[in-house]
């Protein structure tokens, strides 16, 4: 487990910040095609990166459980893997944003916010974090991740952004998904999707995970947020 005086939402994603120097286009190649419309470089070297590829490991473990939950429903002695399954089934008859919709309207039903979000620093798997019950928005993210690539969203139109919401200085973790052309945002305080792109007079984005491992939004003139306040972001 992560811990850090950063924000209470994203508290295991304090060291990271804390210890990431400033990441370069010299260093890594800019990708411009993520949420946001902003630029992206490669920010392997930080403890984040770590946790996000021990938790891709974990995302694979789960996989199998779901996999044989699926399969053999009548013999499933895994709770969590049917909640899963009752997040993810009825959203693959959709598709595009109607899917997206129900699969963010679902996952944030499966899971209750914590009245304390300092409670829990610790990243989850999606089964973790459904058996617990009890969650932050880095929790509600991963689930919303795992929901959208088990309905048949291509990983690369997958991503948990971390941002700084401007309003308050906190950080807060999202889901960015692209389908119909935008990346639209997935929170756990709405039910409602937002269009990135609209959405930066709001929020400040930080850092995108994803199949290719933790990446750093360039943002000119803007330096990267090492800490964040103490108050809750939500």
């Amino acid at each position: 487990m992560m811990s850090s005086r950063l924000f209470p939402c994203l508290l295991a994603v304090g060291c990271a910040f804390l210890a990431l120097s400033t990441v370069t286009a010299a260093h890594a190649q800019s990708r411009i095609d993520e949420p946001f419309g902003l630029s992206t470089v490669e920010a392997s070297q930080a403890p984040l990166s770590a946790t996000w590829n021990d938790l891709l490991l974990e995302f694979s473990n789960d996989r199998t459980i779901i996999a044989q939950c699926r399969a053999r429903p009548s013999s499933c002695a895994s709770s969590a893997a049917q909640k899963f399954l009752g997040v993810v089934q009825e959203a693959e008859t959709q598709t595009g944003r109607i899917q997206v919709a129900y699969i963010n309207r679902a996952a944030n039903a499966a899971l209750r916010a914590l009245n304390n979000p300092r409670a829990d620093a610790e990243w989850r798997s999606p089964l973790d974090a459904l058996i617990k019950q009890v969650s932050d928005c880095k929790h509600y993210a991963v689930l919303k991740y795992a929901a959208l690539g088990a309905a048949g969203v291509a990983p690369a139109a997958l991503k948990i952004v971390v941002v700084e919401v401007r309003s308050t200085h906190q950080q807060h973790a999202m889901v960015a998904v692209r389908t119909e052309g935008q990346w639209l945002l997935l929170d756990n305080r709405t039910s409602i999707l937002i269009e990135s792109s609209k959405a930066l007079d709001y929020y400040v984005p930080l850092y995108a995970l994803g199949q290719d491992g933790v990446r750093q939004f360039a943002l000119p003139g803007h330096p990267v947020q090492m800490a964040g306040s103490d108050k809750p972001a939500y």
